[in-house]
């Protein structure tokens, strides 16, 4: 009898798991796999062994870029379907633009009253010239358009097929759990620039303006840093 009550139990728990979208479940365990194995990825010697910091960028914004075509060809979708698109650039720019000057004075007053001043850059070698500079930031680019990929293109459209607008608070939880290694503030932060930056994501049918967003907000926190 004790048997076929857990038999019973275990048809229940298939049955429910059955009323589950099954892209939206691949896309949710998939990125869950995919964000602990760059969390866990140590030193890899492939790229730059003496640089292990930005050997780290390069490879995770691999991780980022490649991982999600996995499902992109097993559920057979196209580009746009993963905000691969230029979507309408006059529009998101100036966006973009306009939001930026707001981030422009937050991150002023933050600098100035905080401690992120010491922080940033996190690559120290760029504060010892141009070319290191330069070099960090072309690296940075590539890791933001990875980063973005994932979370505003990959979780965030991918999941949208099935919640709706509701993906952009799914995608801002991991995102925010990722900033788990930076200063309180930026981490608590992140939660609502997740959740920004998925709106922006949707609104432009496209991940690239958060990247340029992203990005542009990154290399002003660089050189504030230098400079305060």
């Amino acid at each position: 009898m004790y048997n076929l009550q857990m038999l019973q139990v275990l048809k229940d728990y298939l049955d429910e798991l059955k009323k589950i979208d099954i892209e939206a479940a691949a896309i949710i365990i998939y990125s869950t796999l995919v964000l602990l194995f760059a969390i866990f990825l140590r030193r890899t010697h492939i790229i730059l062994p003496r640089d292990v910091f930005v050997e780290r960028l390069i490879v995770v914004g691999l991780i980022y870029v490649v991982t999600p075509f996995f499902l992109y060809f097993v559920f057979k979708h196209e580009p746009k379907d993963f905000g691969i698109s230029l979507g309408n650039p006059k529009q998101w720019l100036k966006e973009v633009l306009f939001f930026y000057a707001i981030f422009l004075i937050i991150l002023f007053i933050t600098f100035k009253f905080t401690n992120l001043k010491n922080v940033y850059p996190l690559y120290r070698k760029a504060t010892h010239g141009m070319s290191y500079f330069f070099f960090y930031q072309l690296i940075q680019l590539w890791y933001m358009l990875g980063w973005e990929f994932f979370f505003r293109g990959f979780m965030l459209f991918g999941l949208e097929r099935t919640f709706g607008r509701l993906s952009i608070l799914i995608q801002a939880i991991p995102f925010a759990i990722v900033h788990f290694k930076k200063p309180q503030i930026e981490a608590y932060g992140a939660i609502f620039a997740g959740i920004f930056l998925g709106i922006i994501g949707l609104r432009a049918r496209t991940f690239l303006p958060c990247v340029l967003l992203h990005y542009l907000i990154l290399l002003t926190a660089d050189i504030l840093g230098i400079l305060f």
